[in-house]
């Protein structure tokens, strides 16, 4: 049994996310913020979903349209929050499909190999989709962007969440392992998406120096 004061914090430090969530939301959709680039919208709906009051201040200070003009660090945060949404949703998404196939009770690694699957996956999809012409002939070159420009980040985003996960199972739980049917789920999950927002910013930044950065807002 997990002590009621771990759920307790589970509860609370989701619902600053989800509050987070819809001020950019609001801000967004009906004061009319819309992004250039139309999965922004999800980017920035999604960091700030986990990582939380801190996001807001990153997106008002250099992701909402409008904002100071990007330098150095509004690119590199840019790069990081995108990279990382794909890891969020690849993480959501892998998990509940997993938990809902029962394919995953008590091996992590399993798990880790469909998050980092579905993290690669959307970000060629977010690829995919963000130009004019959506066709199979873009798959290519969408594979071939991520590769060059996201995967050394998305990478780095996943490892640093990889590890900790690996951390908090055993330290939280122990056996049986935690499953997404639990607040304490979603809340290791979302202390592990922080990790990784912070252990991939060097990596963002390294690539910037190299000329391979994401351009769009």
């Amino acid at each position: 049994m997990q002590p009621g004061w771990l759920s307790t914090l589970s509860w609370i430090s989701l619902a600053v996310g989800v509050v987070s969530f819809v001020i950019v939301l609001v801000d967004t959709y009906l004061y009319g913020h819309r992004q250039p680039a139309r999965v922004m919208e999800i980017v920035w709906l999604v960091t700030v979903l986990y990582v939380g009051p801190v996001a807001v201040r990153l997106y008002w200070n250099w992701g909402r349209p409008g904002a100071r003009a990007p330098n150095r660090r509004g690119v590199v945060v840019t790069q990081v929050s995108r990279c990382g949404a794909h890891c969020a949703l690849g993480f959501i998404v892998a998990e509940v499909a997993l938990y809902g196939l029962d394919l995953s009770p008590d091996l992590l690694w399993i798990d880790y190999a469909g998050d980092y699957l579905m993290a690669v996956t959307i970000a060629v999809l977010f690829r995919l989709f963000e130009g004019p012409r959506r066709s199979v002939a873009r798959i290519w070159p969408a594979l071939r962007t991520v590769a060059k420009v996201e995967l050394l980040t998305i990478t780095t985003f996943e490892v640093a969440l990889f590890v900790w996960l690996t951390l908090a199972h055993h330290m939280v739980s122990g056996e049986p392992l935690l499953q997404p049917d639990s607040p304490t789920f979603w809340f290791v999950g979302q202390l592990g998406l922080i990790a990784g927002f912070v252990a991939a910013w060097p990596a963002a930044t390294w690539q910037l120096g190299r000329g391979r950065a994401i351009a769009a807002r």
